[in-house]
């Protein structure tokens, strides 16, 4: 049959039905790229919009039907596809019909595209409600909530919105019927936010922390746990994605509200079987572990971080052999922080520990003193034995005053070495070593330089004990090795 007779056939029909069979028997035995050829194809739409419109209802089924016809065509349109769209404002003026009044997937399909291609205001939240209304079309849910997200523009904004959507869970009546719904719509957010490089929006973590509490409250204990399971992990890969697309938000506590949902909804039990099963889980924790240990390479604590960690463990008990594993290669560490980290946030202080008088500025005073007076110790010698017996000849009674003078700093070299054994100070003892540069331990040499990892001590530092724990209150003065590549 020629194309001709196929236009004919078509522009015949009394029926919208009528239209798509024929197109379709046209797809499958390829003949549909010369149907629609050059002003072909115009008259085939002009077809479809006439049965579309026949009925002003704007909740008429056809109307959708019409989009569904529409998002076919502009596929095997090719390059045409705008021309094809076009004819969209012709349908609608405010939101159509709901999607089960579709006949199957693929029409669902093609009329979630063809929505894609409007910008209204009304897009986005019937997308989002669509999506938890739809049943099995799983294709067509995918691509309402990738509209939802174009529309919305960043993952936070869009999360909240979801979050209402899903009131329209309660329309279906049996708990386990519902969450298996609540399941196949949490995994096509996972998958269209998992490809999402926009962004993330502001708050994201408290978003989602309401998005995954919205779907929980419409579960109930009969639910099957490996259901539930699967909905907690979709939303813990969101929240992984989150990071990705913006680092900083893995060092900030609010990130992880999913976690305090989570463990607030959910049984002890059923939180147990997460940890064990849970895909996603795992990265959060190290998300969380990683993050710690960032804020103590900062010298700084974050009781809200800890909380995290301790809801995303099975109990706290885990999570502080957890840290240790973390943090074992990091002997950088500030002493006190990572003391603080590796007890679950508590400071631990021996009540025998000896109160001491002056502070960390005086005994930082005390070292300094103690460096400058064993620095200057050689060069007060020789002059003494150098010096004074010229002095003798020439000018007895200045010899006599370079001798006193020599002997009053050896006094007050001996009185700096009794203070810092009083402040328990001691020399670092590294002298001429190289090492693995640390800012927090060493002090270069006309300033930090970036890039530097090997030093050579040219000044040794002063540190002090403190109930067992060593700490740097002086620092050695390092200079970079020229060859980074030495020792």
């Amino acid at each position: 049959m020629s194309s001709e007779a196929v236009l004919s056939q078509i522009e015949s029909q009394d029926s919208l039905a009528g239209v798509n069979t024929i197109l379709t028997d046209c797809m499958a035995n390829q003949s549909i790229q010369g149907v629609i050829k050059g002003d072909n194809l115009h008259r085939v739409l002009d077809v479809v919009i006439d049965f579309a419109t026949e009925d002003t209802d704007p909740l008429s089924p056809l109307r959708l039907k019409a989009a569904a016809s529409l998002g076919r065509l502009a596929a095997v349109a090719r390059s045409r596809q705008n021309e094809v769209y076009q004819y969209l404002f012709q349908l609608f003026n405010d939101e159509p019909c709901d999607f089960d009044m579709l006949t199957d997937g693929d029409e669902k399909h093609y009329a979630a595209q063809s929505i894609s291609h409007i910008q209204d205001s009304w897009v986005v939240d019937y997308c989002l409600r669509q999506a938890v209304l739809a049943d099995t079309a799983e294709n067509a849910r995918r691509t309402l909530i990738q509209n939802a997200l174009v529309g919305s523009g960043n993952l936070s904004d869009l999360l909240l919105l979801g979050k209402e959507s899903f009131t329209y869970l309660s329309i279906i009546e049996s708990a386990e019927t519902r969450m298996k719904r609540a399941r196949r719509i949490t995994r096509a957010w996972n998958e269209i936010i998992r490809d999402w490089n926009g962004d993330v929006g502001n708050n994201v973590g408290k978003s989602l922390a309401g998005w995954l509490h919205a779907i929980l409250m419409h579960s109930s204990p009969s639910v099957e746990s490996t259901v539930m399971i699967d909905i907690v992990d979709d939303a813990l890969a969101i929240l992984i994605r989150t990071i990705e697309l913006r680092f900083s938000n893995a060092l900030l506590a609010d990130t992880y509200q999913v976690l305090e949902v989570s463990r607030n909804v959910l049984s002890s039990s059923l939180w147990g079987e997460v940890n064990r099963d849970s895909e996603f889980l795992p990265r959060v924790k190290t998300n969380l572990k990683e993050a710690a240990l960032v804020l103590a390479r900062q010298n700084r604590t974050d009781n809200n971080i800890m909380k995290q960690l301790s809801k995303a463990y099975y109990s706290k008990a885990q999570v502080i052999p957890a840290l240790k594993r973390h943090f074992d290669d990091s002997q950088e560490l500030d002493p006190q922080i990572r003391e603080w980290w590796l007890n679950g946030g508590k400071q631990v202080a021996s009540t025998k520990e000896p109160v001491h008088t002056l502070g960390n500025s005086e005994d930082q005073q005390i070292g300094s003193l103690l460096i400058q007076v064993e620095t200057s110790q050689n060069t007060m010698e020789k002059l003494e034995r150098a010096v004074v017996p010229f002095l003798e000849i020439s000018d007895p009674p200045l010899a006599s005053t370079v001798k006193k003078a020599s002997s009053g700093f050896g006094d007050m070299s001996r009185i700096a070495r009794q203070l810092a054994r009083m402040r328990k100070l001691s020399h670092t003892d590294n002298l001429g070593q190289v090492l693995e540069y640390n800012p927090m331990q060493h002090e270069m040499l006309g300033g930090h330089k970036y890039g530097v990892r090997k030093v050579r001590v040219v000044r040794d530092g002063i540190q002090k004990e403190f109930g067992g724990k060593i700490k740097t209150l002086v620092k050695p003065w390092v200079e970079a090795v020229e060859d980074q590549d030495d020792e």
